[in-house]
């Protein structure tokens, strides 16, 4: 194995750790994060920034706070490399969405520990995360350890919103480089009796649009045709029923060529025919159709959304009295689009399946597909540090939601997403969702490779073997 001598090193330095003191500390820290209130809108981030700068200070890391606006608070802390190298990126956001109370089991703001959990909104997404590459970072520093490479950890305001306060506003404010990002995204999934680790080397864009119908008023006992409540559903009918796009990845072959296939003599076949469809677009589409299906078929939406441009209605609007047909009606859609497929050219493809000129289509907001190289030396160092310490398959993927990764990669950044947990489709389901928590088991967890894989990506092996 590459480095197999600095991996063994980094294992003896993980296990060293008196983990349940530190386990013990960033519980603590994660629930004081909790019970600050950042639902975004309106966020006010700054109280929950002010709590990681002092955390940082109590170890001799330096940080600085960045307000876009007043309460919109962004944190930044820097641990310095001793060559000049390019930083690690440790990126999460403070913000979280809304949380209903009587609907949660505990308060979401509460920071409750019970059954072994740590419970309330953001515990997973992002202040979970935010906590464990905090507490890493603090690890480094108390070692004693200096790394070739330094450390900047980023945790931003207003991700939930967009990031135009947060990340947005960092990344065009200030003079922010790196040698690779780590994000939110992919985590690690329990695949049968196998575990895996699935980080996220991009992620589908998302255009917001508004579809609106006109027709003629009039009195509810005189139905007609053009009836803008029917102009529309038929029009969504249509829109529905029709193929916006599916597509095999260039960066899905890639993982598929180099994690899996790679080194294994009894697969080459199956690696040529890979690079053989990976020079053609119909072969990719063909392939991106029948995966997107059959995944369907099975009830793995997730799974099939990797593959196809996806459309979800999420607002219908219409009428304002029982007894009148309206002028108008409109509705929301929510649109994913595929990397190497163009917002203008899903809006073009709607209007022709509509075919209707009393139907008009408005961008909301739009961010294109944006994706990082799955087989860049940051991610094949993050796939060693996670295989060796963990024994773990790995393998990156695309992701169906959004993330402030796209601000950086728009930079020449490259940007992964990788929760450092092993979350189960209950656990998933809790973000943005009721009861959002994370076990003590994954905190453990996640330090421990979030540890390693610093250790990994910012020390050279002369550095860690003369320890």
């Amino acid at each position: 194995m590459r480095n197999s001598k600095k991996l063994q090193k980094i294992k003896e330095i993980v296990n060293s750790v008196r983990w349940q003191e530190v386990k013990e500390e960033a519980v603590e820290l994660l629930r004081k994060l909790i019970r600050i209130d950042t639902t975004n809108p309106p966020g006010n981030e700054k109280e929950a920034a002010e709590l990681l700068s002092k955390y940082f200070s109590e170890y001799g890391i330096e940080s600085q706070i960045v307000e876009s606006e007043p309460q919109r608070s962004s944190v930044i802390a820097n641990l310095e490399g001793k060559k000049d190298l390019k930083p690690i990126i440790l990126l999460s956001h403070l913000d979280v969405v809304p949380a209903n109370p009587s609907e949660w089991r505990f308060p979401p703001f509460s920071g409750e520990v019970k059954d072994g959990y740590i419970w309330g909104r953001g515990a997973i997404d992002c202040k979970g995360l935010a906590v464990v590459e905090a507490v890493a970072m603090t690890l480094i520093k108390r070692s004693g350890i200096k790394p070739d490479r330094g450390i900047k950890f980023i945790s931003v305001a207003d991700e939930e919103m967009g990031g135009e306060k947060g990340a947005k506003y960092v990344v065009e404010n200030l003079d922010i480089d790196g040698f690779g990002v780590l994000n939110e995204g992919g985590t690690g999934v329990v695949l049968g009796n196998r575990k895996i680790y699935m980080p996220c080397f991009g992620e589908k864009g998302p255009l917001w649009l508004k579809i609106k119908a006109k027709g003629k008023p009039g009195h509810a006992s005189m139905p007609h045709k053009d009836n803008p409540n029917l102009i529309l559903v038929q029009a969504l009918y249509k829109i529905l029923k029709s193929d916006l796009g599916k597509k095999l990845s260039d960066g899905f072959i890639s993982s598929a060529k180099f994690y899996l296939l790679d080194n294994k003599k009894s697969l080459s076949g199956l690696k040529l025919l890979l690079s053989l469809i990976e020079k053609s677009d119909f072969a990719k589409e063909i392939l991106g159709k029948a995966l997107s299906s059959l995944f369907y078929m099975l009830n793995k939406n997730k799974l099939s959304a990797m593959f196809s441009n996806t459309l979800s209605v999420t607002i219908m609007k219409s009428g304002y009295k029982e007894n009148v047909i309206p002028e108008e009606a409109e509705a929301i859609l929510d649109i994913r689009i595929l990397p190497g497929y163009d917002h203008d050219e899903i809006i073009e493809r709607m209007r022709k399946i509509v075919d209707d000129p009393r139907v008009s289509f408005e961008i909301i907001s739009v961010y294109e597909p944006s994706q990082s190289n799955p087989v860049s030396d940051f991610m094949i160092l993050l796939k060693e540090a996670t295989s060796a310490v963990f024994e773990t398959a790995f393998f990156p993927i695309l992701a169906t939601g959004f993330t402030d990764s796209r601000f950086f990669r728009k930079k020449g950044i490259p940007a992964y997403g990788f929760f450092p947990f092993f979350l189960t489709d209950e656990d998933l389901s809790t973000m943005h969702g009721i009861d959002e928590r994370i076990s003590m088991e994954n905190i453990e967890l996640g330090l421990k490779l979030m540890l390693a894989i610093i250790l990994h990506i910012c020390t050279e092996e002369n550095s860690l073997l003369g320890l």
